[in-house]
C-alpha cells in the first residue's frame, strides 16, 4: 500500500510542476496575439499621427473631423480603361464619403461624374508611369482633389481596391 501513496506523491509533483509551465506558455501565448491584433501600434513615435488626433476631412463640411468619422464609402463598378501606350488598366475604386452624408440606400449616390473624372484622368497616363508606386500616389491624389470638387461636402478621399494593368 506504502507503494502505491509514493507513486501518487510523484504524480502530484509532477502535475505542480506542469502548471508553471503552461501557465507561463499561455501568457506567452496570449502576449502574442494581443500583438499580432493591434498592440504593436499602440505607443506612436514623437510627431506621428495617432488616431486621437484630431484631423479636418478636406473635402467635408468645415468641422468636420476623423475622430468621428464612420468610414462609410461607395464602392464604384470596376472599369477597364485604354492607357496611352497600348496597354490597359482595370480599376476599382471606393469613394470615402464624408461622416454627416446620409444616404437612404447606396444606389441614391450619383456615380457618373466620378466615373468620368477616373476614365478621363486614368487614360492619359502610360503604363510605365502607373507601374511606380509614386506614380499611383500622385494620380490617387489628383483623382482625389477632382472628385471633391465634383461632390463638395460629400467625397473626402478616393481608394483603389483594384488596380491591375496589362
Amino acid at each position: 500500500m506504502a507503494k502505491k501513496k509514493d507513486d501518487k506523491a510523484e504524480d502530484g509533483a509532477e502535475t505542480k510542476k506542469k502548471k508553471p509551465v503552461v501557465v507561463i506558455g499561455l501568457c506567452i501565448a496570449l502576449a502574442g496575439v494581443g500583438y499580432m491584433l493591434g498592440g504593436r501600434g499602440a505607443t506612436a513615435a514623437p510627431g506621428e499621427v495617432t488616431t486621437t488626433t484630431i484631423l479636418q476631412l478636406e473635402g467635408c463640411v468645415e468641422g468636420t473631423d476623423a475622430a468621428h468619422m464612420d468610414h462609410r464609402a461607395i464602392d464604384l463598378p470596376a472599369m477597364n480603361i485604354n492607357l496611352t501606350d497600348g496597354h490597359f488598366l482595370r480599376v476599382t475604386a471606393s469613394l470615402a464619403l464624408c461622416p454627416d452624408v446620409v444616404l437612404a440606400k447606396p444606389e441614391d449616390f450619383v456615380s457618373a461624374p466620378a466615373k468620368d473624372i477616373i476614365v478621363s484622368t486614368l487614360s492619359g497616363n502610360s503604363m510605365a508611369a502607373l507601374n511606380e508606386p509614386e506614380g499611383r500616389e500622385k494620380i490617387k491624389e489628383l483623382l482625389t482633389k477632382k472628385i471633391a470638387v465634383a461632390y463638395p461636402d460629400e467625397v473626402f478621399e478616393v481608394y483603389f481596391l483594384e488596380f491591375v494593368m496589362q
